[in-house]
């Protein structure tokens, strides 16, 4: 009976005028992919929950010209994370987990923190656990197979420190909760993973095409993954850094607009479970999760604006393949698209939704700062936040300048964006589109901190630090050799052509910027921020990693003397 209430949708043709929108339209939008020499890519589009527009253009493999259709699978990254959320929820509704569980009680084994650590830390991403693939990255590791899932795990169970007290910060780069979360499910419902999905929800549904990958070989008629090498032409990238299992899902177009229309219309068990999958993430004390970018609901998915009114989307990347999802829900429009052949794709379905959202829009598709209301400030006052900032959490530096009297933000060494300045001590950043970021400068007991936001998200917190250099004699007190116990892995740090440079024979260099006293940048994210650590006699004795994945993980510096042993 459910797979029977979720076709009904499907039963009018998806090649009809809605509201009078005439579907050439959408195929024009698309029309440069219609192509057997560029890679998969297929769309769906729904009314409320009826299928409105459905199509696949391009190659599902470029080498043989086999033509991409709606039952072709694509790697869809992010958008399993609501499959996820959703398996979670369902047994919740069932009585078999609580939110407020201690996730000790489905995974045995993990270190007792001294803080309790709950299911709705992990669909929240508050627990506090270090992110896998930056701790793959540190240990060095790349097991084949479905032993990459286990592998995880264990490296949760090793880990000594949380990155901050459950429920108190939200983690925009949480990754390892969806492994956990999995196997929540797995010891709440009996069966493995996958086979609970397939069985509840991707068999009663007649999602044909739709799988969790645990081997290393990707299922038949799945679209080859392509990267574009900038001159039109394409080379193979199946991507690295994810493990098999619950983040490794392959799905199609039509199967998805299946998923979609269960969720729309009710079908997936009642008005109370859909609700909960678009309820927002919130901090233990009860403030709303709004992260410029990140997960903000229990659906797994992001809620923000688009020229004025309410967006929820998701959007994910893994090798050769895109995907997105982008939800209009007052306007109850809905647009997915799959490809494998662009680093970003959702474009295309924000194109087609928006031709019939435009007497919805509340604000025009490009900002008119020449409309907006600023004041004038001196050149003496702009000149006090000239400075360079630094977010800890997420490795970020940036810097405020002024040039002929006009203040600049960037995060190179280019002029960078405009600051319009609304008030003596908040901005408007100038740029291209409808989104809103904001600067505002805040005193904080003397020192001047920066806060950066989009719309009505949470501010990222930048500090104000001073700018250094190092002379080559000066960056060799930073050399040696760094371990870490927790993940039995090591770096060796040299000097070369007169840069940091830390080097490990299986994840191999990463070369540091000084960022400030004792604080590096690195040209890669799972080291995107270090920070030397010193004893008492003022002697580097170790460093730790500095993003937002992994907080509190140190590497101690070895010193060779008969015996390989910690310095201090």
């Amino acid at each position: 009976m459910l797979g029977l209430l979720v076709l009904l949708p499907f039963s009018a043709s998806a090649n009809t005028v809605v509201e009078s929108i005439p579907i050439e339209k959408f195929d024009q939008i698309v029309s440069e992919l219609n192509s057997p020499n560029k890679p998969a890519f297929a769309v769906a589009i729904f009314k409320k929950e009826k299928l409105i527009y459905e199509k696949s253009f391009g190659s599902a493999n470029l080498e043989y010209k086999i033509p991409a259709t709606v039952h072709t699978k694509f790697q869809i990254d992010t958008l399993a994370w609501e499959f996820i959320a959703y398996a979670v929820l369902k047994l919740e509704g069932q009585g078999k987990i609580k939110l407020d569980d201690h996730i000790g009680m489905y995974v045995p084994g993990l270190p007792d923190f001294g803080k309790k650590i709950t299911v709705n830390h992990l669909l929240s991403s508050t627990d506090g656990l270090h992110g896998y693939k930056v701790l793959k990255s540190l240990s060095g590791w790349e097991p084949a197979g479905a032993e990459q899932h286990n592998t995880v795990l264990e490296l949760v169970k090793s880990q000594k420190k949380l990155n901050f007290k459950p429920g108190d910060v939200f983690s925009p780069g949480g990754d390892t909760r969806l492994i956990l979360l999995a196997k929540i499910v797995e010891v709440a419902s009996g069966k493995p993973f996958d086979e609970y999905c397939k069985n509840n929800i991707f068999v009663p549904l007649g999602m044909t095409n739709t799988a969790f990958l645990y081997g290393d070989v990707p299922p038949e008629n799945t679209a080859v993954p392509y990267r574009d090498n900038g001159k039109g032409a394409y080379k193979i990238d199946y991507g690295s850094g994810n493990v098999p299992g619950p983040v490794n899902l392959y799905s199609s177009i039509r199967d998805l607009a299946i998923w979609r229309s269960a969720i729309l219309s009710d079908a997936l068990g009642g008005n109370a479970l859909a609700t909960k999958l678009n309820a927002p993430i919130k901090l233990d004390g009860g403030e709303i999760i709004k992260d410029i970018a990140s997960i903000s609901t229990y659906g797994q998915q992001h809620a923000g604006k688009e020229r004025g009114i309410a967006k929820i989307y998701q959007i994910g990347s893994f090798g050769g393949y895109a995907s997105s999802i982008f939800r209009f829900p007052d306007q109850e429009i809905t647009a997915v698209v799959l490809s494998s052949g662009l680093a970003y794709n959702g474009m295309y379905g924000m194109r087609i939704a928006a031709t019939m959202l435009e007497n919805h829009f509340l604000e025009p598709e490009t900002i008119d700062y020449s409309k907006i209301k600023s004041v004038k400030l001196s050149r003496a006052q702009s000149q006090k936040y000239e400075g360079v900032y630094w977010n800890r959490e997420r490795a970020l530096a940036a810097r405020v300048h002024v040039k002929n009297d006009v203040l600049y933000y960037t995060r190179t060494e280019a002029d960078g964006r405009v600051l319009i300045p609304l008030s003596d001590s908040t901005f408007q950043m100038k740029i291209d589109g409808d989104d809103h970021y904001f600067i505002k400068f805040v005193d904080k007991k003397g020192r001047m901190d920066m806060h950066f936001s989009m719309g009505e998200s949470d501010p990222i917190v930048f500090e104000p630090y001073k700018a250094v250099s190092y002379a080559e004699n000066e960056l060799a007190k930073f050399t040696g050799t760094f371990y870490s116990e927790e993940l039995n892995s090591s770096f060796v740090f040299v000097v070369n052509s007169g840069q940091l440079t830390a080097n490990n024979v299986r994840v191999g260099s990463v070369t540091f910027k000084p960022v400030n006293i004792d604080v590096f940048s690195g040209n890669k994210s799972f080291m995107g921020g270090i920070q030397f650590n010193r004893n008492s006699r003022n002697q580097i004795i170790g460093f730790q990693v500095v993003v937002d994945e992994v907080r509190n993980l140190e590497f101690k510096k070895m010193r060779i003397d008969d015996s390989l042993v910690c310095e201090t």
